[in-house]
């Protein structure tokens, strides 16, 4: 049983690395519209996005976007992190107590 707890951490930790990866890139795509990765980090966004994109996705679906004026608040990246640590607790506190 200890073997998939630490499967199970893994993987969600892999998933966090990915989702902040997500944000660096998403961060500077609102900087600047025009920039697009080159060489090594196509890549690196292929596989933060690949493996976001069913989480963020899903979320968006469930809570649309927030629009306050001409802003709008997105909560998709957000919840993903939130659930990500809740999940990533809850594993350890499981994992504690087999």
């Amino acid at each position: 049983m200890g073997i998939l707890f630490i499967a199970l951490d893994w993987a969600l930790r892999l998933l966090s690395y990915a989702m902040i990866g997500r944000l660096i890139f998403e961060l500077i795509r609102s900087a600047n519209p025009a920039w697009r990765p080159k060489g090594l980090l196509i890549a690196v966004a292929e596989i933060c996005y690949t493996a976001t994109d069913w989480l963020v996705k899903g979320i968006r679906r469930l809570i649309p976007t927030v629009r306050v004026g001409m802003l709008g608040l997105d909560f998709g990246w957000t919840i993903g992190m939130v659930l990500i640590i809740v999940a990533q607790n809850l594993l350890r506190v499981l994992a504690a107590t087999a």
